[in-house]
């Protein structure tokens, strides 16, 4: 976002982006509904430790974590012209992950948005289990996107 609001520097700017498995938050309810297997508990968990992560926020629509908030800067000045969002089947916050992509297209930002999916997987699955199929397949999908850009 401040890339698009502001000069880098030196020449440099973002030609894409590459969100894999983002922690959105939100206390407006949108895109919690596909979690509910998840369990509210560990929604409930996650909102709790969001305070911790980052100290004085002002909650789960602050738009460092929620950047879909009322009052957050607009979408459409993303500084970037392409952007992928990697959600795992089984995250508890892929809905957010989603309505994210949704919120890109509908802003009026002039990039192109992509989502790839991990069947069945959960948050972060990658990092734990780094050479399972799912996890080479988004490195793959991570590095085409990143090569034709």
């Amino acid at each position: 976002m401040r890339a698009g609001a502001e000069e880098l520097g030196h020449g440099v700017k973002v030609n894409s982006l590459v969100l894999i498995h983002p922690y959105f938050l939100g206390g407006d309810g949108d895109g919690y509904s596909e979690s509910d297997e998840m369990g509210m508990a560990l929604l409930r968990e996650l909102i709790r430790l969001w305070p911790v992560v980052c100290p004085g926020t002002s909650g789960c629509d602050d738009p460092w974590i929620n950047p879909m908030a009322d009052g957050a800067p607009s979408l459409a000045v993303l500084g970037c012209r392409r952007a992928l969002i990697c959600i795992g089947g089984k995250d508890a916050m892929r809905g957010r992950g989603r309505l994210y992509c949704e919120k890109l297209r509908e802003c009026g930002w002039r990039g192109e948005v992509e989502i790839w999916e991990a069947d069945g997987q959960g948050h972060g699955f990658h990092l734990l289990w780094p050479t399972c199929t799912q996890a080479e397949a988004q490195l793959q999908v991570i590095a085409e996107f990143l090569s034709h850009g």
